[in-house]
């Protein structure tokens, strides 16, 4: 589906599959004058406890749930970034400073398996004993991360510290 294509009540569409999809069954139901849009994806505003709405990229449709804890402003910009409400691939630049991607970690969620060797249900937070190991066996590339609640990190050390990065969906394990 192109861009070009794609319709809003293809994004609402979206929306309501991934309703059905986690087991929710409310309403999309939401003030179209706060709707946004741009270019490449749409701001549907239906918000509740834990959720500040729904961006849908127009070119796969894909609904990237907005947890509540960041500003919009934050959300937009880890959007534009590849920064999504789930799991993604994260990588540093490689001449990124290691106290920056250190300091990072710490916000970054993952999905490896414990000194016992068992994987976690749900990602789990870096402890910082765990951050020279992960740097080490890890950097640049770090597979499988729940990020989102990095942005605002994230966005200083872009904004402040010269950070590049790159981050895509994962694709699985």
């Amino acid at each position: 589906m192109s861009a070009t294509t794609t319709t809003i009540r293809d994004a609402e569409d979206a929306i309501r599959r991934r309703f059905v999809a986690e087991g929710f069954r409310g309403t999309l139901e939401y003030d179209s004058d706060k709707r946004i849009e741009t270019d490449r994806w749409w701001y549907i505003p239906f918000c509740w406890i834990g959720c500040a709405g729904f961006i849908v990229n127009k070119d796969d449709l894909y609904v990237n749930r907005l947890g509540s804890t960041l500003s919009l402003e934050q959300c937009f910009w880890g959007h534009e970034h590849g920064v999504f409400c789930d799991l993604v691939d994260f990588t540093f630049s490689p001449d990124t400073e290691s106290a920056i991607a250190s300091r990072l970690l710490l916000r970054f969620k993952h999905m490896h398996p414990n000194a016992g060797g068992v994987l976690p249900s749900e990602p789990v937070w870096y402890r910082n004993s765990e951050i020279p190991a992960a740097l080490s066996s890890q950097f640049p590339v770090f597979r499988r991360h729940f990020v989102w609640f990095g942005i605002p990190e994230l966005l200083h050390s872009y904004e402040k510290e010269g950070l590049r990065f790159t981050c895509d969906l994962s694709k699985g394990v």
